[in-house]
């Protein structure tokens, strides 16, 4: 394989196949974990490799995907230096600290350094930290321009333009980000998975958590549904059910001003907005308005989407359908919960004789929402009963 003297190597293939292709090189542990993922020449991205010297069965998988023989490994220069991001934080906080400290006669700072955030969550050009990070007594301490230059300096080594702190979720609505900027602008772009997304993210919570749960919606056939989003947010879903699953439309509810503003922006850029109809305001008033057009539902509201539940039921066509129906359970309770929602659908499909029989189907595990409490969403089929 040829792939010159100057920089990393990375494979590039087409954005289309990106997917399956990360899937392949992680599964084969050929995946460089410490250097990002790059866009490359307009269509195509490219993964950082630990290895070129693939097996041959691994060049035929690769192959297989990308109609293409293994010769297209680059090695793009300057992408980013390959120790890991947590070193490279450590290091640059240290250098700042050990300079500062030595002038103002202040404690040890290798307690501060081992309290540094261990993971982050980055959209686009800002990174967010995890909320109380920077909150020791030491970080007031300095100036308001020594501090800027730290947030300089920690953009920098994190390859972004913008920094901020993560605050708890806001007890309303709407479940409002509270971030706080340091350095640069909340407003973000960014790709994900070939998919679009803009908005503030100082006003709307992103969780890249739940990146396996918008996979795995986007890869379900939907092809010629229309789907109604009781929740939209910024197009978390709507987006892939639209670009990925290929619904034909979506009614996507959503009350949230910045959110909304965050759905146009990211069906524009996606080339989608002729497929997506926004419903602004409280879903218990547009919901009833959606009655009998639906193929699928989808819930998406944490902890619980359950006053949307009989709104959703009545959105599905006459000849029924599916409700994607996300929820916060104790790990414990899943069991007993799933029977308990199948009987809570089913008696509210008799009492607005619907006349729908109501199936549990898959139910998935996201990931962990809180110590023992799960977040996940239950798959559930509904259709007349004569079927």
């Amino acid at each position: 394989m040829n792939h010159g003297d100057n920089g990393h190597p990375f494979l590039a293939v087409h954005r289309l196949q990106g997917e399956r292709i990360h899937a392949l090189l992680k599964s084969n542990n050929v995946l460089h974990s410490h250097i990002s993922p790059v866009e490359h020449e307009g269509d195509f991205i490219a993964f950082p490799l630990l290895d070129v010297d693939f097996s041959a069965s691994l060049k035929n998988d690769i192959s297989a995907i990308t109609n293409l023989p293994v010769h297209v490994i680059k090695r793009i220069p300057h992408v980013m230096d390959e120790v890991d991001p947590h070193t490279r934080l450590q290091s640059v906080v240290k250098d700042w600290l050990t300079r500062l400290v030595s002038q103002k006669q202040s404690p040890e700072i290798q307690p501060f350094i081992d309290a540094l955030p261990k993971k982050w969550e980055r959209l686009g050009e800002l990174v967010l930290f995890p909320s109380g990070s920077f909150s020791q007594e030491i970080w007031t301490a300095f100036s308001s321009e020594d501090r800027s230059e730290l947030w300089r300096d920690i953009a920098s080594v994190l390859n972004v333009t913008s920094i901020g702190i993560q605050s708890p979720v806001a007890n309303d609505a709407v479940r409002s980000s509270q971030a706080t900027v340091l350095r640069g602008t909340s407003l973000v772009k960014f790709i994900d998975h070939g998919i679009h997304y803009e908005f503030d993210a100082a006003k709307v919570m992103f969780s890249s958590g739940n990146v396996t749960e918008r996979r795995r919606i986007g890869a379900m056939d939907m092809s010629g549904e229309t789907v109604v989003d009781a929740f939209a947010g910024v197009g978390y879903y709507s987006f892939p059910m639209l670009i990925k699953a290929g619904a034909t439309h979506v009614h996507a509810c959503e009350m949230n001003p910045p959110s909304i503003d965050g759905l146009v922006r990211g069906a524009e850029a996606n080339g989608i907005e002729d497929r997506i109809t926004v419903h602004q305001g409280n879903n218990q008033e547009s919901l009833p308005k959606l009655k009998r057009i639906a193929d699928r539902c989808h819930l998406g509201l944490l902890p619980s989407s359950e006053a949307a539940w009989g709104l959703c039921l009545q959105a599905l066509k006459s000849e029924g359908g599916w409700l994607h129906v996300h929820m916060n359970v104790k790990e414990e309770e899943i069991s007993d919960w799933k029977r308990k929602t199948i009987e809570q659908f089913q008696s509210l499909s008799d009492r607005m004789e619907l006349g729908f029989t109501i199936r549990g189907d898959h139910l998935e595990r996201v990931k962990w929402y809180a110590p023992y409490v799960r977040h996940v969403v239950y798959d559930i089929e509904c259709r007349p009963e004569r079927s």
